[in-house]
């Protein structure tokens, strides 16, 4: 009675598990997300504007460091001429005004480091819309980055697509930088 049972049950096992071995596999994808942080048009107008922002700031700070220089010049050459006191006054109204411009340059630094990081947020929500839009219609189960795959057959490389939706998408992405 219980070969019967132990054959019963085989049986049933290879009946219900055979289909599922027949079944179609999962149709996959790649795409190379580092070539969209690249290439999308997004992604270009952001480094431009992350450049022009850089630019700004040095321009800036290199003016206040010139400024600087010339009070700390011209309260050098003052320095005999008035009392110790007076001197004293002068050179920490000077230090007060250095730590006016690293707290500045601390402001501008982290604004800029903040909105990169709203904006690549930003970046990497369109990929990943426009990775599940082309996926959906060409009716991919699984898509992969390529950092994650060693080797691959070009067919299933789905950038090219997933950039032209991204850039229909995103053209271009504020940087807010206060």
């Amino acid at each position: 009675m219980t070969q019967r049972t132990l054959f019963a049950a085989l049986f049933l096992a290879f009946v219900t598990i055979a289909p599922l071995a027949h079944a179609e596999s999962p149709t996959i994808a790649v795409v190379d997300v580092e070539r969209l942080y690249i290439d999308s048009k997004g992604a270009k107008s952001l480094k431009s504007q992350i450049e022009a922002k850089k630019e700004a700031f040095r321009k800036e700070f290199s003016a206040k460091e010139a400024e600087l220089k010339k009070l700390e010049d011209a309260l050098m050459s003052e320095r005999e001429k008035l009392s110790a006191e007076e001197f004293g006054k002068k050179r920490k109204e000077f230090e007060q005004k250095i730590l006016e411009a690293r707290k500045l340059f601390q402001k501008r630094s982290s604004s800029l480091d903040d909105g990169q990081k709203s904006a690549m947020r930003e970046l990497r929500k369109g990929i990943a819309e426009a990775t599940t839009e082309v996926a959906e219609q060409k009716n991919y189960d699984v898509v992969l980055t390529r950092d994650s795959v060693v080797i691959a057959e070009k067919a299933l490389d789905i950038t090219e697509d997933v950039l032209k939706k991204l850039d229909e998408k995103i053209s271009t992405i504020p940087l807010k930088v206060e």
